[in-house]
C-alpha cells in the first residue's frame, strides 16, 4: 500500500501538477520501478533469506538509490512534469545531502549494510553519524549515468546498465553479488570505473555536483539558505546575485508549547561548541522568549560583537549558554538549464536524451 496525504490528490478539474501531486506521482513511480529493480533484479542474499534475523547487503544504495534516481526522472520523461520541475527536485536532494554532516563519515555501501541498526533505528545524532542510501544513492546513480555517457561518447547510459542487469540477473533469476554492478558498469564503459566507486560508493568523498551538472548542460549555484524552509530549487536563468548569509546555530528544532526543542545539534556548529545538546528546550534567545516563529529571527538579529545568551531547560534545570552564531553555510542548491547556444551539439543531444529518454 502507498500511503499519502489526501491533499496530494489533485482537485477535480485541476490540470497542473502541484507539489503534492508531484510527490504522490513520484511515490507511485518509485514503487512501480521496484517491480524490476528489487522484485526481479535483487541481491543474491535476498533469494534465500534467513527470516529469523537480519539479512545484510552493501547493495541497497543501488536498489533504493537507483530507484530514487529513476522515480522522478520518469515523471519528466513521460511528460507528467516539466524539466524545470524535475530540476527543483534534484536541487532539493543536493541541499538535503549537503545538510547531512554524516555524509563525511559513512559511505553509502556502509549505510546499506548498517540499515537494520542505523536507518531503521535513527536517533538525535543520526544526521551527524550517517547518510541515507536513498538520498545519496540517487545522486550517485545520477553521477554514474554521467560517467557512462562521458566514457563512451554517449554510447552507453545508466538505462543500458539497467537493461544489462535485467538480462543477466532479472530475466534469469540469478542474484546480484557484491561487485557485480561495478563490473557491468566497467563492461559498458569499456574501462575500469574503480575510482568512481571507491570515492562515491565505498568512500566519503564529496560528490562533484558541478561536474555532473556540466555533463548534462545545467548551471548550478550553492548559496546560504534564506530561512529554515529554504531547500533551493530551479531557476529559469543564471542568478544575478545571492541573498546575504543569515546567522545560524546549526541545529534542527521542533517547536512546542514550552519552548523550542533541539532535535539535532550538528557537529562542530555554534550550538555544539557552546555546549547545547539534543533534547535541550530553548525558552529564550538574547533575553527574548523563543518560539517557532521567533527562534530563527532572534538568532539572525543578534548583535555580532558579543556572544548570544541562550536559556534552555535540560532535565528540568535552567541552563544558560553563550553562543556565537555563524553565517549559514553554502548548502542550498539551485539548478537551471544552460542556454542552448552555450552547449555543443553533443551536449544538447545528451541533455535531451537524459530528460526525454
Amino acid at each position: 500500500s502507498l500511503l499519502a496525504c489526501r491533499d496530494d490528490l489533485p482537485a477535480a478539474g485541476e490540470s497542473e501538477v502541484d507539489e503534492g501531486y508531484r510527490r504522490l506521482l513520484g511515490l507511485c513511480s518509485h514503487e512501480y520501478f521496484h517491480l524490476w529493480n528489487v522484485k526481479r533484479i535483487r541481491p543474491g542474499c535476498f533469494f534465500t533469506p534467513d527470516l529469523a534475523g537480519e539479512v545484510h547487503t552493501s547493495l541497497l544504495w543501488a536498489f533504493e538509490g537507483v530507484t530514487s534516481y529513476y522515480d522522478d526522472l520518469m515523471l519528466v520523461r513521460t511528460g507528467r512534469i516539466a524539466p524545470q520541475s524535475y530540476l527543483e527536485l534534484v536541487a532539493r536532494s543536493v541541499s538535503r545531502l549537503l545538510r547531512t554532516p554524516g555524509r563525511r563519515r559513512q559511505s553509502i555501501a556502509d549505510a546499506s549494510f548498517d540499515a537494520w541498526t542505523k536507518l531503521y533505528k535513527p536517533d538525535e545524532n543520526s544526521p551527524n553519524a550517517g547518510v541515507s542510501y536513498y538520498l545519496k544513492g540517487g545522486l550517485v546513480a545520477w553521477g554514474l549515468d554521467a560517467e557512462l555517457r562521458l566514457a563512451t561518447g554517449d554510447g552507453a547510459t545508466l538505462d543500458d546498465l539497467m537493461r544489462l542487469l535485467w538480462r543477466r540477473y532479472g530475466a534469469t533469476g540469478e542474484g546480484v553479488a557484491e561487485g557485480d554492478l561495478e563490473r557491468l558498469a566497467a563492461e559498458l564503459a569499456g574501462r575500469e570505473l574503480r575510482s568512481f566507486f571507491d570515492r562515491y560508493v565505498y568512500g566519503t568523498d564529496e560528490l562533484p555536483i558541478g561536474d555532473w551538472c556540466a555533463a548534462f548542460g545545467l548551471g548550478v549555484r550553492l548559496r546560504a539558505a534564506r530561512d529554515e524552509r529554504d531547500e533551493g530549487g530551479s531557476l529559469t536563468a543564471a542568478p544575478v546575485d545571492a541573498p546575504p548569509a543569515r546567522r545560524t546555530l546549526a541545529v534542527r528544532t521542533k517547536a512546542g508549547s514550552d519552548g523550542v526543542t533541539l532535535l539535532t545539534v550538528f557537529d562542530d556548529g555554534p550550538a555544539q561548541r557552546a555546549g547545547l545538546a539534543a533534547g535541550d528546550v530553548v525558552v529564550a534567545v538574547g533575553g527574548q522568549r523563543a518560539s517557532a516563529d521567533t527562534f530563527s529571527k532572534l538568532v539572525a538579529r543578534a548583535p555580532a560583537d558579543r556572544p548570544l545568551l541562550v536559556h534552555a531547560f535540560r532535565g528540568g534545570e535552567l541552563v544558560v549558554f553563550e553562543v556565537d552564531p555563524a553565517p549559514a553555510p553554502q548548502d542550498t542548491c539551485e539548478l537551471w538549464l544552460l542556454p542552448d547556444d552555450a552547449l555543443s551539439p553533443a551536449g544538447l543531444a545528451r541533455r535531451a536524451q537524459w530528460l526525454h529518454g
